[in-house]
């Protein structure tokens, strides 16, 4: 029996745009996956998911955050400071039943029960690759500029001086990516994508990977040697972002649809 999915992602509203009625009208599908980039602001993202749940109460929406909405802007004060404020949120009773988010870390990917009564099994990550190398020097990097690893308490400085000036730090400072934090996060994901791989999808469920960063060609990484996950999704769907037409990577058809109106949402996936 075959299945719908619709993918959504790189609309990018602004903070106080209203929703265009084309982006609220879906084609016949089954599932949805938001991933990425749907605005400026990640409240304006949840918000946009929301409506589309609340619209179509028999279609399963995943959410997977994008560069706009986990990382430019916020800044954790502790480790998973975001991801723990979601679980809250999630808890909470006003929180669609249709919309499904994943916890990076957990080591289980999501179980969707369809309207046509398939199981299947999401995985969400953002991505980061395997840094092979890198031009020039690294603080010129995509990671560097606009990914913070959190924030280094000014108790912890060597200095209460800002490096190179004479300006005097009054509180906490970024900690932008280092190119190790970048690899120890690629290291924690391929790990349980393995197992993932293994134990859920090989003999149980059909699967589908969304990563928001495309582990391809990504035109954020240009000047970056990478690879992706050592992995084999053999006749499965990898969902991502930044990409036109559909290629075979590792076995799976790696897929994206970006943009707004009714062009991108015409577009749909039938899967076997």
């Amino acid at each position: 029996m075959s299945f719908k999915v619709h993918l959504i992602h790189d609309l990018n509203y602004g903070f106080n745009e209203p929703t265009e009625a084309a982006d609220l009208e879906l084609p016949d599908c089954d599932l949805v996956i938001l991933n990425g980039n749907l605005a400026e602001h990640s409240k304006r993202s949840m918000l946009y998911a929301y409506e589309l749940c609340e619209k179509y109460p028999d279609i399963q929406f995943v959410y997977n955050e994008g560069y706009k909405e986990r990382f430019r802007g916020i800044v954790d004060k502790c480790d998973y400071e975001y991801e723990d404020s979601i679980l809250i949120r999630l808890a909470q009773p006003d929180w669609p039943d249709n919309l499904h988010w994943k916890d990076p870390r957990s080591p289980h990917g999501l179980s969707i029960l369809l309207q046509t009564n398939q199981t299947i099994s999401v995985w969400t990550a953002f991505g980061f690759p395997n840094i092979i190398n890198h031009e020039g020097e690294w603080e010129d990097t995509w990671f560097y500029c606009n990914i913070s690893e959190g924030q280094i308490p000014v108790y912890n400085l060597e200095s209460d001086i800002l490096p190179d000036t004479d300006l005097k730090i009054y509180g906490d400072i970024d900690k932008w990516a280092t190119k190790e934090y970048i690899q120890q996060r690629f290291i924690e994901q391929e790990d349980m994508i393995r197992d993932w791989e293994t134990k859920e999808i090989a003999h149980k469920h059909y699967g589908i990977l969304v990563t928001h960063l495309n582990p391809y060609k990504d035109p954020r990484l240009k000047g970056i040697t990478y690879k992706s996950y050592n992995i084999h999704l053999h006749n499965r769907l990898w969902a991502t972002t930044n990409q036109k037409s559909k290629i075979n990577y590792v076995g799976a058809d790696l897929v994206a649809n970006p943009g707004r109106g009714l062009g991108p949402r015409g577009e749909m996936l039938v899967v076997d």
